[in-house]
């Protein structure tokens, strides 16, 4: 399984990058049920509603998909019902103009590298974006130079250059 998995990564060239072989361990299963993935494998589930994409064009952000916290801490006074229903539109505005940005940028799946937000998620399920998660700046980098995207360090729209392509992106449960 190990030569058949580097012999698949040769190109017609003669250059062999180790990092491009990983070997994933799945719990419940043995030796007799190892086998050779084409492509990358995550032991992760995705954040949101939407499991699988096809032909995607992919955002990836080295920061967490949320909204930006302030520093200082302070006291707000609410008066009325109108002023407590107003209080937090203009975060949500704010968070729903930056998803609605990236899926207007043709993207259908993000990759962050940190905390996903609740707001974040529930507009990414809105818009019909998968969101995926990983920790690993290490991963990260890996999924970068496979898909050939360039990691943001904000929450902007990625340009055409910046985002990656990946054909499927799917959740499967093996073990």
């Amino acid at each position: 399984l190990i030569t058949d998995a580097c012999i698949s990564i040769l190109s017609e060239k003669i250059t062999f990058n180790v990092d491009n072989i990983r070997v994933s361990k799945i719990l419940g299963c043995g030796v007799d049920q190892s086998d050779v993935v084409q492509g990358m494998v995550f032991k992760r589930f995705v954040e949101g509603d939407v499991t699988k994409a096809t032909n995607a064009k992919v955002a990836v952000y080295s920061c967490p998909l949320d909204s930006t916290q302030t520093e200082t801490k302070g006291t707000v006074l609410i008066k009325s019902a109108d002023e407590l229903m107003n209080f937090s539109k203009g975060e949500e505005n704010q968070v729903e103009s930056q998803i609605k940005s990236i899926a207007d940028a043709g993207c259908s799946v993000i990759v962050a590298g940190g905390k996903v937000g609740e707001l974040a998620q529930h507009y990414c399920n809105k818009y019909k974006i998968l969101v995926v998660r990983l920790m690993s700046k290490w991963d990260l980098r890996r999924l970068c130079r496979s898909i050939e995207a360039t990691p943001l360090p904000r929450i902007i729209p990625p340009t055409a250059d910046e985002a990656g392509h990946c054909d499927r992106v799917y959740v499967d449960e093996i073990g």
